[in-house]
This record gives structure tokens, sequence and C-alpha cells, in this order.
């Protein structure tokens, strides 16, 4: 019998801007990782394997053989 478990998985990685793609590749070539994009709407935020042009905040490179898609806590909304 198997149990779904969701586990909370902690990396330490560099966050590129999405203008430095380049930097970011190599970056993922020396250290045998894959690029992610981390993806923003309201207050979701989630990262999604590979390059995309849109709901981008930044490009993260993680270990290979995540998921496509890596769920990351929402922002709090706040009173401004």
């Amino acid at each position: 019998m198997s149990i779904r478990q969701t586990l909370y998985l902690a990396f330490e990685t560099e966050v590129f801007d999405t203008a430095e793609v380049r930097e970011a590749e190599e970056f993922a070539v020396s250290t045998n990782g894959e690029l992610f994009c981390w993806k923003t709407s309201g207050l979701s935020n989630w990262l999604e394997k590979g390059l995309s042009r849109s709901d981008v905040l930044g490009i993260v490179v993680l270990p290979r053989h995540l998921p496509d898609y890596i769920e990351m806590p929402d922002d709090v909304e706040t009173d401004a």
C-alpha cells in the first residue's frame, strides 16, 4: 500500500534575473543542474522546469530529476 506524502525540501541556489539567462545556463552546466523558472501570479508562487516568458520572477538552478512543477509557499497578503 502506498501513502501520498508532501515533502518540503531546501536547496541552496542562486536566483538569476530574467536577463541573466546565459549566466544561469552556465551555472546549470557547471553544477549538472537544470533550469527552473520561478513563476508568480497574484500571491501564488511555483517553480516550473525549463524557460518561459510569462509570469517569471527569476531563474533558479536545481538538481536534476525533480518534478516539472514544484509548489512554493504563497505570499502573505499584507494590509498596506
